[in-house]
């Protein structure tokens, strides 16, 4: 049998860190305008806006010696609270309510002592300022304890805000897919696919929470985060 050399056609391929990579089929050396050369790029972007939304949930606390009991003991403390909040300006949006046994522990083991009741109510408000003074209002109505406060970007900030981070994104994988083409002779002809992808809820946290000078209740919320990720494939020329 004779043997006969065959002709096999080089493949380069490049890959690089961050998300990009090239691949460019060529016969002999030369680039050949091949249809499905394709350069894939990953980037993301992130923007952040101060909170302009403030969600508020305080509990009232009730006991007593029956079920019933607690519930009446609670339940126009809760009422107070929602009233007071609703007065300055808060939009009390839930309440909740449960019971349950309350024990203590003597040297004879666990014995029950009692019923706990507890109506948590959640307000909202667009005036991010004024969360010191609602827990105030809550608390002089009634209020036992702050369950938690939520900073948070109302849809209109937030959806200018994905926005923006999706086109710096975007931007960013345009820049990539022009940089890998350009180290190959080639030039980015136009998008194939997009992918998008972004991270939520967009809360934050009060980062401190203390008395203030005049004896109320103090709050500085951090900035929210608005992050966007892009995974784009490009045509080549």
């Amino acid at each position: 049998m004779v043997s006969r050399p065959l002709a096999v056609a080089g493949v380069l391929a490049l890959l690089l860190a961050g998300g990009a990579g090239f691949a460019v089929a060529n016969n002999g050396g030369v680039p050949q305008d091949a249809e499905n050369a394709t350069v894939g790029v990953s980037a993301d972007a992130t923007v952040e806006r101060s909170a302009d939304r403030a969600v508020l949930s305080v509990a009232a606390v009730g006991r007593g010696e029956t079920a019933a009991a607690a519930r009446d003991n609670v339940s126009a403390d809760a009422v107070a609270v929602q009233e007071a909040l609703d007065e300055a300006g808060a939009n009390v949006t839930s309440s909740s309510f449960r019971i349950h046994p309350e024990y203590e522990r003597t040297e004879d083991g666990r014995e029950q002592v009692g019923y706990v009741a507890v109506q948590t109510i959640e307000a909202e408000t667009g005036d991010v300022d004024a969360v010191g003074d609602l827990i105030d209002v809550a608390v002089d109505a009634g209020a036992d304890r702050v369950e938690g406060i939520r900073y948070e970007l109302s849809e209109e900030t937030r959806q200018a805000a994905r926005e923006e981070a999706l086109t710096t994104a975007m931007e960013r994988a345009r820049a990539d897919a022009e940089t890998v083409a350009a180290a190959e002779g080639r030039d980015v002809a136009g998008v194939l696919t997009i992918q998008t992808s972004d991270s939520g809820p967009y809360v934050v946290r009060a980062e401190m929470a203390a008395a203030g000078d005049a004896g109320g209740t103090s709050l500085s919320p951090g900035p929210v985060t608005v992050d966007a990720s892009v995974s784009v494939t490009y045509e080549l020329d």
